[in-house]
């Protein structure tokens, strides 16, 4: 198969903030989305729910990748390289904030098997399909949160303070994103490969239970705007969002 869209791969696109980037891609008619999920009975529903938002049908692509598993991820890629040849943009989206360990220390580990390894072990898997691509505008889209400024958790007077929400898993595991995400968007600018953070902000999904100010659907805004929206070489290494903390990293 071939395609002269611009191939985008999101991971955990099957629900959620992930579901509602595919959603907003697809209905653009410009991309050939590769819709991610850690099984292929989730995939496959995915694609066939966003079908009807979707101006190519065709456009749609179900992939099996489960971030926590080398092999799934090695697999993915392969089906993306016999299948395509190439990727356009890889937008990391799968996360986790909450897991049914037992003891502190599989807390953690969960924790950062999705939001970090899972991240570092897609892009370098997903790097030589990237480097493949001809596409003038290639990047790398981590998905953040603004939980993870270490300026935000010490500010005792901000209203999402460590004080407020303690959370030190999942904030610790946004901060090692960033702090990916800048030494990636360094090491990868010479190849013209853009690397970008985006933090879509608190939002109404399962993985916090329903809670939040945005909908899925205006936290994927912000992610949509950092795949395909300015100039790469400006908003490479950077932090996009729509709040506006200025408290730095």
């Amino acid at each position: 198969m071939t395609t002269s869209k611009i191939l985008v791969l999101i991971t955990g696109a099957n629900q959620g903030i992930g579901f509602a980037v595919a959603q907003q891609l697809a209905s653009s008619g410009k991309f050939h989305v590769l819709v991610g999920a850690r099984t292929t009975l989730k995939a496959e529903a995915a694609v066939k729910e966003l079908e009807s938002d979707a101006v190519d049908k065709s456009a749609l692509t179900p992939i099996t990748i489960d971030v926590t598993d080398d092999a799934s991820i090695a697999a993915a890629a392969q089906t993306v390289s016999e299948t395509f040849g190439r990727l356009d943009i890889l937008i990391n989206n799968a996360g986790i904030a909450q897991t049914p360990a037992t003891t502190l220390r599989e807390q953690y580990q969960q924790v950062f098997d999705v939001n970090v390894f899972g991240i570092v072990l897609v892009m370098d898997t997903f790097l030589p399909l990237l480097r493949a691509s001809t596409y003038p505008d290639r990047r790398i889209v981590n998905v953040t949160s603004g939980q993870g400024l270490i300026s935000r958790a010490g500010h005792k007077d901000h209203p999402a303070s460590a004080k407020t929400y303690f959370i030190p898993d999942y904030r610790s595991s946004k901060a090692a994103v960033n702090m990916i995400t800048v030494a990636h968007a360094v090491k990868l600018a010479d190849e013209k490969i853009a690397v970008i953070a985006a933090a879509p902000g608190y939002c109404r999904t399962s993985i916090n239970g329903g809670q939040g100010v945005k909908e899925a659907s205006d936290g994927a805004r912000v992610i949509v705007r950092a795949a395909t929206e300015g100039d790469p070489e400006k908003l490479s290494g950077t932090f996009v969002a729509d709040e506006q903390w200025s408290l730095g990293w």
